[in-house]
Formats: C-alpha cells, structure tokens, sequence
C-alpha cells in the first residue's frame, strides 16, 4: 500500500505520529487538520490528504481523536514495530548517539557500536556492545538489525555501506561528509545530514535577507 504513497507525504505522516505521541503525553483528546498542519507548517488540506492515503479513518467532530489516528498512523507505516539499530564510527558524535537512548522513541533500540579502532573498542565504557568494524555483516546479520547510523568519515563510508548491505541492513542515517545514494539499488534507504551543508544553507538565506 506504501508504494503509492508520496515519499514527501509518508515524511509528513511520520511527522504527525511524532506530534501525536506529543499531545498524547500531554493529556489531549483530539485535535483538527488545521492544528496538525500549523504545528508541522502544512496547510490543513495537505494533512487531510495525507491521511487520505491510508484509507478511511474515523473523524470526530472537526477533528481526529488522538489516539485513534497515532495508532492508526502507526500500523499502516510500521512506526509501532520494535527496530534494531547500530552506530558505526563512535567518535564524539557516534558515541553520543550510542548512549543517549533518549534520542529515540520506545520502539528504536541501539544494540550494538562499531569501529574500526580496536583500542578505542576494549577501552569504551558503555552498556551497549561494540565490535570492531570488520564484524559488521555478521552481527547485523546474527542479530536482526534494520537501521544503522553511519558517522565515519566519508572517505571510509563506501566500504561501510558494502558490509551494511551484506548484512541485511534495510536503512541508513548517515552522518558522513560522503553522500550515499548507491544502497538504493539494494532496497537499502538512505537520509543523507550534511550539518555544515545547512549551516551554509541558513547563511546564505540571511545574508541575502538580513533583517
């Protein structure tokens, strides 16, 4: 059913499963299409629209109950299925995202670390296996893991995907300086966070609109 969903609209229903488990932590009942769409900056049309894609969904009143639609969302995208996932690169940023488990939702777990250093392996402190990188394929494979987090440089990321792939992974978030497109041919999803990239982004916007 996904396959003839919108990638721009399967991102914006993700985003409204996140901000319904936000107002469902907040105690709300139901909330409209205009509101879900101010709080994600769509219009309350492209929110109707996108919820449209996953079949018929009850309404009440003027809007959606809460729960309902979180649980709905969830089912139809696979967001209420429990992930693996793994880090590889545990520099200073790889390693923050290995232990802090507060950067995912319930149903994302980090279960294993890599990197290719050997000494930096036996001497981190950490309550989450790591392995070196050589190990890759194996303990993906051995473990089931769907989702990795790349933040190697990007000089070492082609290697890094070939393993990924090998072990079965099915997604990536990669950090890299590298760009990664090729895993797509493999059915392996790829979001590409060039950090410096949106910096240089956000400066041109200002300087070429100053206050």
């Amino acid at each position: 059913m996904t396959d003839r969903i919108p990638k721009p609209s399967i991102g914006r229903l993700c985003k409204i499963y996140t901000l319904l488990e936000e107002l469902e932590a907040q105690g709300a009942v139901s909330v409209s299409s205009h509101e879900i769409g101010e709080k994600i900056g769509v219009g309350s049309h492209s929110v109707r629209k996108d919820i449209s894609y996953l079949g018929e969904v009850g309404r009440v009143g003027s809007g959606y109950e809460i729960v309902k639609l979180k649980k709905y969302i969830g089912e139809k995208l696979g967001l209420d299925v429990e992930r693996k996932a793994c880090v590889v690169g545990l520099g200073k940023l790889g390693t923050a995202i290995l232990q802090n488990e507060k950067l995912f939702s319930n149903n994302f777990k980090i279960v294993a670390g890599f990197d290719s250093n050997i000494n930096k392996i036996e001497t981190m402190v950490t309550h989450i296996p790591v392995y070196p990188a050589y190990e890759l394929a194996d303990v993906i494979r051995q473990q089931a893991i769907e989702l990795a987090v790349i933040t190697v440089p990007g000089h070492a990321s082609g290697d890094i995907i070939d393993r990924l792939v090998e072990g079965g992974i099915r997604g990536i978030v990669n950090f890299s300086s590298m760009p990664l497109h090729a895993a797509y041919k493999e059915k392996v999803y790829v979001s590409n966070f060039d950090i410096a990239g949106e910096f240089r982004f956000l400066s041109a916007l200002f300087t070429i609109e100053p206050r």
